[in-house]
């Protein structure tokens, strides 16, 4: 700090990158009101806007046309930042086609010819707003009023919590109780960082907020404004995607290239804003019918709508604003593609072209987005290596400190048997939270792995005599603690925490539980994973080796983006990753003891 208040400015003067990196820095320390409704770009963004972390995995159908090309042009790997490359040697990265693989990809196929399920966005749900203040706005525009909200953290990771709301001050939208307000101007506006305060023109965002302000100033009404930048992916990822359209992708897949949706947005507070106003039913101002079926499903009363639709595209948004209409279903933009009332041709994709300019930065976003993590994207399940680990030893030390901690973790099993993911944690230490965790992502059915002689104690009999389960998954009759123990119906997340964990006392007897009930016991192989690969048998030996109980929870995990499946592998590592869960595997744990134990083994041979 005292070299920069110490620091006095020569007469010598400043390089363009000088003024830049002095404008970045200034950025960084902090954002102003003042500073997104500047004249020229009318927006608001709030301090947080500026956040972003974490990057993005690998996506789940990579190109390896993009891959081999990108090798090709830079030899076995690409030269990041110009390190290789000076202005008068710069290489030209010609990317052949999009239509060829990721054409594929526009279509959601793969290179096995599959069909791949792609959702817009995760699952999105209401959650409270906490009003915290309201201050006047003077701007450029007129006079408006600025209202603060608070919110839970957000399951996305990359967005803001605290929503704004502005409304034109001496047109205030407010209903009152018992007489709400109806038919309410409100457009929902997303963050845009680089267009509404650094002026990019990639976009049309700062042109829809300044319509919108000067519609709520003429009209009345209100505009929310979410923190969710680059569709909800974040800042750093947003240029990561926007490097990728620079060599030919349009905005659509180079978030799914990223591995992200192509809209991550969520709008799980506006009723809660909504409500807190006395607005009983709203005008959305908006091209997006995805955002009018969301903001629908959350229980917002839309009377209809208002199109913003600027009035001409730009020469470096006009592909942006096509995607929009052709992939997005923004139908309102057709205008900007009529001349003549015909539909103007489409333009030849960049990606055809040779890229002379910033094409070590771009090929970085590529080769960062198409790098394999532990994993070949060819490899859509785990298989053993040669030193018969998937994930490696430390996957599974870092599952058993996890477990050890009480919290839970992801164990998959072998591509070849069901290919599926159990969320995992020693029983003992599930708490209501966690059962409500377990149960919004799984499917529902919650199963306690038990060795033989404890079910035995407990008089846990087969559910039936003759199994014919495919697995051999060796389901008892389905328990209940009970209501002497506090148990109302046993299906709440309270209730199955209360069940699982008594399940795991050394002290029950066979008479605290009611039988049927709510929790599915499974008897474990006697070996463990050793002799039966289930997640059964992991459960318990992972709670073993992190010196907990020897009874283990868990439960499969369901597809978010394809809810009537079981998610697989691509999915599992974003889950994991979006959730902070360690992800290991039955074979990683199998390894992991043959190790240990010969270990073991050998030194007490030693000894002896």
């Amino acid at each position: 700090m005292s070299q920069i208040s110490s620091y006095r400015p020569s007469r010598r003067r400043a390089t363009i990158p000088q003024y830049l990196i002095y404008v970045l820095g200034c950025s960084m320390l902090g954002m102003c009101t003042s500073e997104a409704l500047v004249p020229s770009s009318n927006a608001f963004l709030t301090r947080d806007g500026l956040r972003s972390r974490g990057g993005a995995d690998a996506m789940t159908v990579r190109s390896s046309t993009l891959k081999s090309e990108l090798n090709d042009i830079n030899g076995d790997s690409p030269k990041i930042n110009g390190a290789s490359a000076s202005a008068n040697n710069k290489k030209a990265i010609k990317i052949k086609t999009l239509n060829g693989q990721s054409q594929l990809k526009k279509n959601n196929i793969n290179n096995n010819g599959k069909k791949v399920p792609i959702k817009n966005s995760q699952i999105d749900y209401a959650v409270p707003a906490d009003f915290i203040a309201e201050t006047n706005l003077p701007t450029d525009l007129g006079q408006y009023r600025l209202r603060a909200y608070r919110t839970e953290k957000p399951t996305n990771e990359f967005s803001g919590n605290e929503p704004c709301v502005i409304y034109a001050a001496d047109k205030p939208p407010f209903g009152t109780t018992g007489e709400l307000k109806e038919d309410v101007p409100v457009r929902i506006h997303d963050q845009c960082l680089t267009s509404e305060v650094f002026r990019s023109q990639r976009c049309d965002c700062k042109q829809q907020l300044k319509m919108a302000l000067e519609y709520i100033g003429r009209n009345g009404g209100a505009i929310v404004y979410m923190q969710q930048e680059g569709r909800g992916i974040g800042l750093a990822n947003k240029i990561a995607a926007y490097s990728l359209q620079d060599v030919g992708m349009d905005t659509v897949d180079a978030n799914l290239h990223l591995g992200f949706p192509e809209d991550a947005r969520q709008y799980g507070s506006v009723p809660a804003i909504l409500e807190d106003m006395k607005i009983g039913s709203i005008k959305l101002l908006t091209n997006n019918p995805r955002k009018v079926q969301r903001l629908r499903a959350l229980g917002v009363n839309i009377k209809g709508t208002e199109p913003m639709v600027v009035p001409a595209t730009n020469p470096y948004n006009h592909r942006y604003m096509e995607s929009k209409h052709d992939r997005m279903n923004h139908t309102n933009l057709s205008p900007l593609f009529v001349k003549n009332g015909n539909m103007m041709p489409k333009r030849t994709s960049l990606a055809e072209n040779y890229i002379t300019e910033g094409e070590e930065m771009a090929t970085n976003a590529i080769q960062v987005s198409l790098e394999a993590d532990e994993l070949a994207e060819s490899e859509l399940g785990v298989t053993a290596a040669e030193d018969g680990y998937c994930f490696g030893r430390q996957s599974v030390e870092d599952a058993i400190i996890a477990i050890k901690d009480g919290k839970m973790v992801v164990v998959v099993d072998d591509m070849n048997r069901e290919n599926e993911g159990d969320l995992i944690m020693a029983a003992e230490a599930c708490t209501p939270q966690d059962m409500a965790t377990i149960v919004r992502y799984s499917s529902g059915v919650v199963c306690v792995g038990m060795e033989g002689d404890r079910m035995d104690e407990l008089k846990l009999p087969a559910m039936v005599a003759n199994n014919e389960d495919p697995k051999g998954t060796a389901f008892s009759v389905t328990v209940d603690a009970t209501k002497q123990h506090g148990i109302t119906t046993g299906i709440s997340a309270k209730d199955r925490a209360k069940t699982v964990r008594m399940l795991a006392d050394a002290k029950s007897i066979p008479t605290d539980f009611a039988r049927p009930g709510h929790i599915f016991p499974l008897r474990a192989r006697e070996g463990g994973v050793l002799t039966r690969d289930g997640h059964t048998e992991a459960a318990v030996d992972i709670s073993i080796l992190a010196g907990r109980g020897r009874v283990g929870l868990l439960c499969e995990i369901v597809s978010e983006e394809n809810p009537t499946e079981m998610a697989r592998l691509p999915e599992l590592k974003r889950f994991c990753k979006k959730h902070g869960f360690v992800l290991t595997s039955i074979v990683d744990i199998a390894q992991y003891r043959r190790e240990t134990e010969a270990t073991s083994s050998a030194a007490a041979t030693d000894f002896e």
